[in-house]
């Protein structure tokens, strides 16, 4: 696929970027992805790099939060604006780790937006916070070094896992956001983690109505970052 292929699309971009634990084991590559659809040839495009929570672990893939989030995004876009098109890039068992390892191939084709939406996996396999947030720091370099604006989604732990490592884990995500000048999402499960009602008899990934109330949490906090965007 040719990016930025003329300068309308060129100008498009310029204005969008200035505003701005039982799972499957991470392999570490990402799943085929079919060609881009003509209607998406100057889309602003948004990658949300996750897990099983973005993937859509035990829900259609019609019904995960990033395809609801695509549909209401172009549903309320203002008329002659280019519509939207969200990339799911999640991989169920994906940590950090395996996120770094996959950025570089999506970057190959660069969205406009990242939301980087990774590290639940870490916190629950008791990998080092430090390690963690190395790793989400070096996502998140190596997409600016692309020129793609970067939102950070914050994770957080059940309190079994101790006061103090829950508490390291849960500051990592404010601490990158300082770092690195990103507007951060304070929590991706708001209203959906540990609530009985939102998520599959695991307990531990959302429903269908789980997804839709992260589509609307997620849609919330992408307003203000999106130019041009009326509700």
């Amino acid at each position: 696929m040719q990016i930025r292929a003329n300068t309308w699309f060129l100008l498009i971009l310029t204005i969008f970027c200035a505003s701005c634990a039982d799972e499957i084991v991470d392999t570490g590559q990402p799943s085929p992805q079919p060609p881009h659809a003509l209607e998406h040839a100057q889309a602003f495009r948004i990658l949300i790099l996750g897990d099983s929570l973005t993937e859509g672990y035990g829900v259609s893939p019609g019904d995960a939060y990033p395809h609801l989030l695509e549909e209401k995004l172009n549903a309320n876009r203002q008329p002659g604006t280019p519509s939207f098109e969200v990339i799911n890039g999640g991989v169920t068992g994906s940590t950090t780790s395996g996120g770094l390892s996959r950025i570089e191939w999506h970057l190959k084709s660069p969205p406009h937006l990242l939301i980087v939406a990774l590290g639940g996996n870490d916190g629950l396999r008791g990998i080092p916070p430090s390690e963690t947030q190395k790793n989400l720091g070096k996502i998140i370099q190596r997409a600016q070094q692309k020129n793609v604006s970067v939102l950070l989604a914050g994770m957080k732990l059940p309190p079994n896992y101790g006061p103090q490592y829950t508490k390291k884990f849960q500051n990592i995500f404010p601490q990158l956001a300082d770092e690195h000048g990103l507007p951060l999402l304070p929590f991706l499960l708001q209203g959906v983690g540990g609530n009985p009602h939102m998520n599959l008899p695991d307990r531990i990934h959302p429903n269908a109505a789980g997804h839709q109330l992260i589509c609307e949490t997620v849609y919330q906090f992408l307003l203000p970052n999106l130019p041009n965007f009326s509700k």
